[in-house]
C-alpha cells in the first residue's frame, strides 16, 4: 500500500513553523498552483505572498504565506516562508491598518518612500485579510 502521508518542514524567520506528516499541501508559485501530494516528484520552486492550503489528520487549515521558497524531494518537502500565519492566527485590525499604512506610502508624493516595499506591505496585508476573513 502507498504512503498516504509525507513529511512536510516549515521554516519561518522565527524558526520551525511545522514539522510533521500531511496528506496535501497546496501553494502558489509566481507562474502557478502547485498541488503536492505524496510521490510528487523533486522539485524547487518559488512561492508567491498568497494562501496555502494544508490537509494533515482529515482535517484541512488555510494559511497565508509571505512568499518564499519550496523544495520537494523523496524524503520531505520543506517551504522557507518569509512569513506564515495560519487563518485563525490573523489579527484582521492590524491586517487592515497594514494595509492602509501600505496604500498611504503608495499615494504619497514623498521621494523617500520605497515603492517595491510598500507594494509588498499591501500585497501582504491584502493576502492576510482575505485569509483571516475565510476563518
Amino acid at each position: 500500500m502507498a504512503n498516504q502521508t509525507f513529511h512536510l518542514s516549515i521554516l519561518t524567520p522565527y524558526g520551525h513553523y511545522f514539522d510533521g506528516e500531511v496528506e496535501f499541501l497546496e501553494v502558489r508559485s509566481d507562474k502557478y498552483n502547485l498541488g503536492i501530494l505524496p510521490g510528487h516528484a523533486p522539485l524547487i520552486s518559488t512561492i508567491a505572498i498568497s494562501k496555502m492550503r494544508i490537509k494533515a489528520h482529515g482535517r484541512e487549515m488555510l494559511y497565508a504565506v509571505g512568499g518564499g521558497v519550496i523544495t520537494i524531494t523523496k524524503e520531505k518537502t520543506t517551504l522557507v516562508l518569509d512569513s506564515c500565519e495560519r487563518a485563525d492566527e490573523i489579527d484582521l485590525e492590524r491586517a487592515k491598518e497594514a494595509k492602509q499604512r501600505a496604500e498611504e506610502r503608495l499615494n504619497s508624493n514623498e521621494n523617500a518612500v520605497d515603492v517595491n516595499r510598500a507594494k509588498i506591505a499591501l500585497l501582504k496585508a491584502i493576502n492576510r485579510i482575505e485569509v483571516g476573513s475565510k476563518y
